[in-house]
């Protein structure tokens, strides 16, 4: 089992965290084609704007639908009923493609709207743009059920590699399509910006043409399963479906948390910064691009290492039911998990902010300060969806939602009152209390529930511990850092990334070393 969570750690986080690195390494080439520092952050709030609604979209079509098929087919593939995963899967198709259909439809249709409620100047090219990303959503959900066929035979390797193989052909498609598009067509930015969101489309093709290829080569064994399986039973699809939308829709809504967030400021931010400043459109727009649109191509590194994570315990937590011991463990390495991987290379980037926001995307230091302010949140942020998702996986889904909803209760109550007073740093600050209160809720619950082995818990210090010595070292670390003034160019912030990271990762294989974390790994692949 132990074996299993490190292996699908493994290549989940090798998926998504590699395919989330191209997603931010084109960035320097692709607001390179756009010249002046207003038309880059123009095309990065456009395309924010678009990507942040069609990711809400794609989680309603996908996220919750394909987590639970996957359960379903790890509890009857740990039953020996291989026929009925296959009958499930078949039937999961169907309804995938008519669901990304739906949502695709439904998006062309509110594209105006939410066009109109955004904080970009130029109404009539964010609809473009939005309605640019329809062909990529009606594919998507097919796409995503076939991941889910995996993952619930616990092979996580296909799942990791389509996501790098997707976004491959994506990030090459996005450079060459604004590269012909703006610079030697002359299109003009918003048929660039709207060019690169269609990339999405062309790397969902490639994508899916990789996993029907793994399919066809894992035929065998899963023939070899159908051979060794129980009868088929008399599954009453149409009763299972019902059952299985009812466990998704909590996947759905959990699994579309950050991105609900992320429209709740897309959708007040500019009205309440107009009641509570005299701030212009200009400004506003570009405040958005600081705070959410820049950091986003950053954070979405970090959750998807926990996203990974969690991923990887979800089919595992499925087959132990009734099995609080192997349940409490798993819980356990999990944990440790994220605080020995996340919490360090959260605190090296918080540090690096400027540096890192300068590289990408240029020097600006109200940028900068609010990249690092971001980065800070994504932890929290990080933490609330792997035990969301824990807490799901354990079949207590009205939980999960009651957190997820008190979370984004909260954050419509200090939104208003938190942007008049601290402006833009007003919304980070409303989501940091929001979701850090349901996740100190949700850490409660699992402690008192599952982990309630005093030894065990003990064995959480040592990590932790060294985990924390490492954080106050890195603090003390970013003082001569910032004495270490190399200038503001991009140049001089990748030379002071690479000086630092150096003596951070060696810092962190001394403390690995003295707080024993390879032995950690150890006990957990045992």
């Amino acid at each position: 089992m132990k074996n299993k969570l490190l292996s699908g750690a493994f290549w989940m986080s090798f998926g998504s965290i590699f395919s989330r690195v191209l997603g931010i390494l084109y960035i320097i080439a692709w607001l390179a084609m756009f010249h002046s520092p207003q038309q880059q952050y123009t095309a990065q709030a456009l395309y924010n704007a678009a990507y942040t609604p069609y990711g809400l979209f794609l989680a309603l079509g996908t996220s919750g639908f394909p987590t639970a098929i996957s359960r379903k087919i790890a509890y009857y593939n740990s039953r020996k009923r291989y026929l009925d995963s296959k009958r499930l899967f078949k039937a999961g198709l169907l309804f995938m493609a008519l669901s990304g259909l739906i949502c695709g439809v439904v998006f062309f249709i509110f594209a105006p709207m939410i066009a109109k409620s955004s904080p970009i100047m130029d109404q009539a090219a964010a609809t473009f743009v939005l309605r640019s990303l329809v062909p990529a959503l009606m594919i998507l959900p097919t796409m995503s059920i076939i991941r889910g066929w995996f993952q619930g035979h616990q092979d996580m390797k296909p799942f990791g590699v389509s996501q790098l193989i997707e976004q491959l052909i994506r990030v090459v498609a996005i450079l060459v399509f604004t590269f012909v598009s703006f610079n030697v067509l002359k299109q003009g930015l918003t048929w660039a910006v709207a060019l690169s969101t269609f990339a999405a489309f062309i790397g969902a093709l490639g994508s899916l043409a990789y996993l029907g290829k793994y399919y066809r080569a894992q035929l065998p064994t899963y023939r070899a399963n159908e051979a060794e399986s129980l009868p088929a039973s008399q599954l009453d699809i149409k009763g299972l479906f019902l059952e299985i939308v009812k466990e998704a829709v909590p996947f759905v809504f959990v699994g579309a948390g950050v991105t609900i967030n992320q429209i709740i400021d897309q959708l007040t931010f500019k009205h309440l910064m107009l009641w509570a400043s005299n701030y212009d459109m200009n400004y506003i727009q570009n405040m958005f691009t600081f705070f959410s649109a820049n950091p986003t191509k950053i954070t979405t590194i970090i959750i998807s290492l926990a996203t990974a994570l969690s991923d990887t315990s979800l089919p595992i937590l499925a087959g132990l039911v009734g099995n609080r011991q192997k349940i409490a463990q798993t819980l356990s390495d999990n944990f440790k998990l994220m605080i020995t991987l996340l919490i360090p290379f959260v605190a090296i980037l918080t540090v690096l902010a400027q540096e890192v926001n300068t590289i990408f995307f240029g020097y600006n230091w109200a940028a900068g300060q609010l990249m690092a302010a971001s980065i800070m949140l994504s932890l929290i942020l990080s933490f609330f969806l792997d035990v969301s998702t824990l807490i799901q996986a354990l079949g207590k889904h009205r939980l999960a939602v009651i957190l997820l909803s008190f979370s984004l209760l909260l954050k419509l109550a200090l939104q208003a009152p938190l942007i008049w007073l601290f402006h833009e740093y007003g919304a980070l600050l409303a989501t940091t209390i929001a979701f850090a209160s349901s996740l100190a809720l949700g850490l409660w619950y699992l402690n008192r529930t599952y982990l309630t082995d005093r030894r065990a818990n003990l064995s959480w210090l040592k990590p932790s511990l060294g985990i924390g010595i490492y954080v106050l070292g890195l603090g003390l670390l970013a003082k001569p850092l910032s004495l270490l003034s190399l200038g503001h160019g991009k140049v001089a912030a990748l030379i002071t990334c690479v000086i630092f990271g150096l003596v951070a990762g060696s810092y962190y294989l001394v403390i690995a070393y003295l707080f024993r974390f390879k032995d950690l790994l150890k006990s957990m692949n045992r």
